[in-house]
């Protein structure tokens, strides 16, 4: 690991944008939302009388939030009290809050986001050295924010695998949650998320076509792949035997990038997860226009593991595929049938 070449802080652009747009900015670098400290020096490292007494007056009220976590230190929680009351403190005071999370993994938000002064919450996770920069960019309009969730956002922490506790000289682990990791899990016991996997929103809006074009290949038959054996498996589990495509609309008023996600549902007998991501695309398009995703199939994407062969195996029967934008938000759905 080397340091970083410079860091651009969220307090530090926030400044130069106050400076640039003639607003009063005003802050505090503490986490806990009660001191006896009662002046305003203006470094931020108190806080003033009370949190109200900064958020109260204020057109607009920025909290941030943050959880470390690192190889040999994970994190013991996915919340944690004082930072939600924190911000329902200065929610009560501030009718446009907006939370910032800083963090590695999930972190529950229900504490607090169903609170009516609640505007936005931007989860911007470990950004490094441009932090600074892409939270001004993005809460300041300069860019139309177009990430999505890489993890599941639970409504309670029951929701989530049970806990599992590793022993430091236990050599046999005993994996017993299978394929159901995220939102497999979820979509395989029907628990209803906060936010799923792959969501995220934009200032514009998207319309997807209901219509789903697919193209097979001659050689998608079932079985197991045949070529000659190579590093990472069969070298024609990579052919690409399908493809799927359909159109995506920009029906709001600015400039976005959509993420594409399609998701396959395997025949029964193949006994693996409701649905599987199996690709993704980012389009940007013009407010008004529209623009064609494609994914490409290869033979691994339909194929599962066959554990007594050792080998990858394409089972024959209907293969469902979803288009949409996250793992829960279906626009538009195909079938694909091997023989």
């Amino acid at each position: 690991m080397g340091s970083l070449a410079y860091l651009s802080t969220p307090l530090q652009l926030f400044n130069e944008r106050a400076a640039k747009d003639g607003f009063m900015l005003r802050w505090w670098l503490n986490d806990t939302s009660e001191t006896s400290f009662s002046g305003m020096q203006g470094s931020g490292t108190e806080l003033t009388e009370s949190t109200t007494g900064v958020a109260e007056d204020s057109d607009a009220c920025v909290v941030f939030l943050n959880a470390s976590g690192g190889e040999g230190a994970d994190r013991t929680e996915l919340t944690n009290a004082d930072q939600d009351t924190l911000v329902n403190t200065v929610a009560d005071v501030c009718n446009n809050t907006i939370v910032v999370i800083n963090t590695v993994g999930p972190r529950l938000v229900d504490a607090w986001v169903e609170h009516e002064n609640v505007t936005g919450v931007l989860y911007a996770g470990a950004l490094g050295q441009e932090s600074g920069n892409a939270i001004d960019d993005v809460l300041f309009g300069v860019v139309n924010p177009s990430g999505r969730l890489v993890h599941t956002i639970a409504k309670n922490e029951s929701d989530y695998n049970p806990d599992t506790m590793i022993s430091e000289t236990e050599l046999n682990l005993d994996y017993s949650d299978g394929n159901y990791i995220d939102y497999k899990y979820f979509d395989q016991y029907n628990i209803t998320p906060r936010y799923e996997y792959g969501y995220g929103l934009s200032y514009t809006t998207f319309d997807y076509s209901s219509e789903v074009k697919t193209e097979a290949s001659p050689k998608l038959t079932s079985g197991y792949a045949t070529g000659d054996k190579a590093v990472g498996g069969r070298e024609d589990l990579w052919d690409i035997v399908a493809t799927v495509s359909t159109t995506i609309m920009n029906t709001g008023p600015l400039q976005g990038a959509e993420v594409a996600q399609m998701y396959i549902s395997f025949p029964e007998a193949a006994g693996e997860p409701v649905r599987q991501l199996r690709g993704f695309q980012k389009v940007v398009i013009c407010s008004g226009e529209k623009s064609e995703v494609a994914f490409s199939l290869r033979w691994r994407d339909l194929s599962v593991w066959d554990v007594a062969a050792q080998e990858w195996k394409v089972e024959s029967g209907e293969h469902t595929l979803y288009v949409g934008s996250s793992s829960r938000n279906f626009k538009a759905q195909t079938t694909l049938r091997v023989d």
